[in-house]
C-alpha cells in the first residue's frame, strides 16, 4: 500500500469514527509546553508569554519555500506557465502547492497520477498540517504541460511550469517564508508585539530543534534513537511498535496496547496496525519484516531506514538542544556554530561527552555500524538565528505574523519566543474560529483562488 492510499484509507476511517465513536479519535489531554521543552532539552525561553493556539485550520499555517536562488514559491501565485523549451532543457519544473499532506505523500501522488517513472526532485520536507508551496523537478516525463494541467489531484496543485536543466537536490533551498495565524486567548497588545518582533529581528533567537523533530505528539523519536545508539535494537523495535502516551489519539493507544499483549504474533499485530495504515506505516513495515524474519531486529531497523535515520538525528538534536541551553545560559550566544553528534569527525562528539555518559551512549558509532543506514557527514548548526522579513497584523481573536527563516529552522521556535503555544487536541475553549485571509490581512494579495481549489478542506478544523 503506497502512502497516498494509506492516507486516504485512514482518513475515511477517522472521519467515520469521529461521528460514530469520537472518544476513540479525540484526545482529552494535552501536554504543557513546559513539559515538552523539558523533554527535548529547551531550557531558556522567555517567561510570561500570552497563550496562542496554532493550526486550527490548514490555512492558519502557510509555508512558502525560498529557493537557493532566493525566489519565493508562493501559494497565491498560480498559472504563470512557460511552455518554451530549450534544446538541452530536459527537466520540467513546477510549483507544488499542497494542503494536509506530507511532501512524500504528495510527490508519490503526483508520480502516480502523471504515470511518471523517474525521480521527482525536491529540496525539503514541508509540514502536512499546513498549506505549503515548494519547487519540484521532474525528468523523463511523457505528458505535456497542457496534459498535466488537466489532471485534478485532491489537495494538490501543480502550477507555474517551466523547463530547465539539472535537478533539485535535498537541501537545495535558502529557507522558508512562514505566514502564521495565531489564535490567542486574550486580545493581542499591538505595541508589545511590535517591540517583541523588533527585538527578535535585532537580537535573534536561539536555534532550538522543536517538537516536530522529536516525533510530534508521540515525542518518542529521540528515545528510539537513544536505544539504538545504546545497541538495544530489540528494545528500539518494541518501543516503536508498542510505546504510547496519554496525549495520543485514543485509538492509536488502544491498538498499540492490544498489539503488545499478543507480541510476537506478527500476523495478528499486522491486522491491528492495518486499521490505521498511515499512522502505522513504519510499524507495518517492521512487523511484516519480522513476520518473515523473527528476532532479526537489526534487519527490521534497516527495513525502516528513513524512520530510524530520523530517530538518530532526533537524539542528536536533543543533545544539541541541551548543549545550547547550557552554553547560552552561561556565556550567551551570538555567532557560534556547534557540530551535531552524528559526524564524520569523531572529535565533534566531545562537547556532548557528559550527556553520552549519562545516557549510556558513549559507543554510539560502534552500535550504528550494523545498521549500515547512516551517512556520516560533518555539519555545524548556528546557535542563534536572525529571522528576516518580519511583519504582522492583529485581529480581534489573535495575530497574523509573517517571517522568513533559514533552512532547517523551525517556525514554532520563532513563535515560542512570543507566545506560549498550544497545538493539537483538545482544542481550548477560548480558541475563536474566525475565518482569516492571512495574505489579504498582510497586504500580500489574497487566498481566494487557492480557497476555491481547496474548498473541500478550507476552513475545516484539522482536529
Amino acid at each position: 500500500m503506497n502512502l497516498q492510499t494509506a492516507w486516504q484509507k485512514q482518513e475515511e476511517t477517522v472521519k467515520r469514527l469521529k461521528k460514530e465513536r469520537p472518544e476513540l479519535i479525540i484526545s482529552q489531554k494535552q501536554r504543557r509546553e513546559e513539559d515538552v521543552f523539558n523533554e527535548v532539552g529547551i531550557l531558556n525561553m522567555p517567561q510570561n508569554r500570552p497563550l496562542a493556539y496554532l493550526r486550527l485550520f490548514f490555512e492558519d499555517f502557510i509555508v512558502e519555500e525560498i529557493t537557493a536562488d532566493n525566489k519565493i514559491v508562493r501559494v497565491n501565485e498560480i498559472g504563470n506557465n512557460n511552455h518554451e523549451r530549450g534544446e538541452k532543457e530536459k527537466t520540467l519544473y513546477a510549483h507544488l502547492i499542497k494542503m494536509g499532506l506530507t511532501t512524500n505523500a504528495a510527490v508519490e501522488k503526483v508520480a502516480q497520477e502523471l504515470e511518471f517513472s523517474g525521480a521527482i526532485g525536491y529540496a525539503g520536507l514541508k509540514d502536512d498540517k499546513a498549506i505549503t508551496a515548494q519547487l519540484i523537478a521532474m525528468r523523463k516525463g511523457r505528458l505535456s504541460i497542457e496534459e498535466i494541467e488537466k489532471k485534478e489531484m485532491q489537495n494538490i496543485i501543480l502550477t507555474n511550469f517551466y523547463f530547465g536543466k539539472d535537478n533539485i537536490r535535498p537541501g537545495y533551498l535558502k529557507g522558508n517564508l512562514f505566514t502564521i495565524t495565531a489564535r490567542t486567548k486574550d486580545e493581542v497588545n499591538e505595541g508589545e508585539l511590535a517591540i517583541k518582533l523588533e527585538n527578535i529581528g535585532k537580537y535573534g533567537i536561539l536555534n532550538y530543534y522543536q517538537s516536530q523533530r522529536f516525533g510530534g505528539v508521540r515525542l518518542d523519536s529521540h528515545k528510539i534513537g537513544k536505544l539504538i545508539m545504546r545497541g538495544n535494537y530489540e528494545l528500539a523495535i518494541r518501543y516503536l511498535l508498542f510505546k504510547t502516551n496519554e496525549y495520543e489519539m485514543p485509538l492509536i493507544k488502544e491498538l498499540k496496547n492490544q498489539a503488545e499483549k499478543i507480541y510476537p504474533d506478527w500476523p495478528e499485530i499486522i491486522k491491528l496496525f492495518e486499521k490505521l495504515p498511515y499512522s502505522f506505516m513504519y510499524e507495518l513495515k517492521a512487523a511484516n519484516f519480522l513476520k518473515n524474519h523473527p528476532k532479526d531486529y537489526i534487519g527490521a531497523l534497516r527495513e525502516i531506514k528513513d524512520s530510524i535515520t530520523m530517530c538518530l538525528y532526533a537524539y542528536s538534536s536533543l543533545l544539541f538542544n541541551k548543549y545550547l541551553s547550557e552554553y547560552s545560559a552561561s556565556r550567551g550566544c551570538i555567532d557560534e556554530e556547534f557540530p551535531l553528534l552524528i559526524s564524520s569527525d569523531s572529535s565533534d562528539s566531545l562537547i556532548y561527552k557528559k550527556y553520552l555518559a549519562e545516557d549510556g551512549t558513549e559507543n554510539f558509532l560502534k552500535n550504528l555500524l550494523p545498521l549500515k543506514i547512516t551517512y556520516l557527514a560533518r555539519r555545524k548548526v548556528r546557535g542563534r538565528i536572525f529571522p528576516e522579513n518580519i511583519g504582522f497584523k492583529i485581529f480581534p481573536a489573535g495575530a497574523v505574523i509573517s517571517f522568513s527563516l533559514p533552512k532547517g529552522a523551525y517556525a514554532t521556535t520563532f513563535l515560542a519566543n512570543i507566545f506560549e503555544l498550544y497545538e493539537d487536541e483538545p482544542i481550548p475553549e477560548w480558541v475563536k474560529d474566525t475565518e482569516i485571509d492571512a495574505k489579504e490581512l498582510l497586504g500580500q494579495g489574497n487566498l481566494k483562488e487557492i480557497k476555491e481549489k481547496f474548498k473541500d478542506k478550507w476552513h475545516v478544523k484539522i482536529f
